[in-house]
């Protein structure tokens, strides 16, 4: 024997569905779920359709509507070719580097602290 087998169980359910969520939120709650399952089904015709391989959507497809070739992109030799821009980019900034005019300061001495010099202040012994 199911949960859904007699009437008086559904109707049971129903109440209970109703004192919960009150009568004016079923309608709202129904139109979002609605809503969302359209939003779902909309989404999984897409993916199906992405799965399809190409020889059959190129099959089905009007001589007007088909598409370019994607080309083939090695992994490797992308990666390749980030690295050769990469280096590039590594060798003009090192080249700004050199060019641009260095600060002349002297290290400050050992022992001394860095930064500016600090004004000096007198001390005295007096009792507080």
């Amino acid at each position: 024997m199911g949960l859904f087998d007699s009437p008086t169980h559904l109707l049971i359910i129903l109440v209970v569905v109703v004192v919960l969520f009150g009568s004016a939120k079923l309608p709202k709650a129904a139109k979002s779920m609605g809503e969302a399952m359209r939003i779902f089904k909309k989404e999984s015709a897409k993916m199906r359709e992405e799965d399809t391989p190409e020889a059959q959507v190129q099959a089905s497809a009007s001589p007007q509507q088909v598409a370019a070739p994607q080309p083939q992109v090695n992994p490797q030799t992308a990666t390749q070719e980030q690295m050769a821009a990469l280096k590039q980019q590594m060798d003009a900034l090192q080249q700004q580097q050199m060019a641009a005019p260095q600060p002349t300061t002297a290290p400050p001495a050992p022992g001394t602290p860095a930064g500016p010099p600090l004004p000096e202040t007198q001390h005295t012994n007096q009792p507080g």
